[in-house]
């Protein structure tokens, strides 16, 4: 688990987390790289789905879509990732417009 949780900022902190085996959602965002990462689990499957190249409200608008959600499945991440960025009022809302 530390090896999987290594690139997420406190990964050792979300790995005291899930030891619990409860459901938990979480997302991390990386100025520099431009790197978020979003965590999810149901207490016994982790995933986490690292989207790149985006802004701090990019990774927001992401993941607020994805609360509603929230489901161990990889197509059903991508596609909400698809939604928020290629949505125009999306985007012009990201970027100030």
């Amino acid at each position: 688990m530390a090896q999987f949780l290594s690139p997420i900022p406190s990964g050792d902190q979300l790995a005291k987390v899930l030891e619990r085996r409860k459901p938990v959602s979480t997302r991390a965002y990386e100025d520099e790289t431009r790197i978020a990462r979003f965590v999810e689990s149901d207490g016994n499957v982790v995933m986490c789905f690292t989207v790149t190249d985006i802004t701090i409200d990019q990774a927001e608008m992401i993941e607020a879509a994805w609360e509603g959600r929230c489901a161990l499945d990889e197509t059903a991440f991508q596609n909400v990732v698809e939604q928020v960025l290629l949505d125009p009022f999306h985007r012009a809302q990201s970027r100030g417009e």
